[in-house]
């Protein structure tokens, strides 16, 4: 397929709000189409708004692109700000979002093309 080039005021953005992952206002715009060795999204979370405590079968590599959130797991949680990454590995149960920061928040999301996730 070769080079495809996504520019920054093409393809659409979702409104996620209501799936059975998130909690609060949230809305995702897939950046790679249909790749069966990647997937990479970007995510907006609203003041409030997070996963579900959730884990994938591949690792997660979360980039903070703009804001104020959090990533947690069982021991705890940590706030990220914008340039802050994440590395989860495959398997581990977590969360990410804006939380209870006060700030929207927004990351990129690398996974693995194909990987599953679990809602706990």
């Amino acid at each position: 397929m070769g080079v495809t080039v996504l520019r920054s005021n093409e393809g659409d953005s979702v409104n996620r709000t209501g799936d059975a992952i998130f909690i609060g206002e949230v809305r995702a715009r897939n950046l790679v189409g249909d790749s069966k060795d990647l997937s990479a999204s970007i995510v907006q979370f609203n003041p409030g708004a997070q996963t579900k405590m959730h884990r994938h079968s591949s690792d997660q590599m979360l980039l903070v692109l703009s804001g104020i959130g959090k990533v947690g797991d069982a021991s705890g949680d940590h706030v990220i700000g914008t340039g802050d990454s994440a590395f989860i590995t495959a398997g581990h149960d977590h969360w990410h979002g804006a939380g209870d920061t006060g700030s929207p928040m927004t990351h990129l999301s690398v996974l693995r093309g194909g990987s599953e996730s679990t809602v706990l």
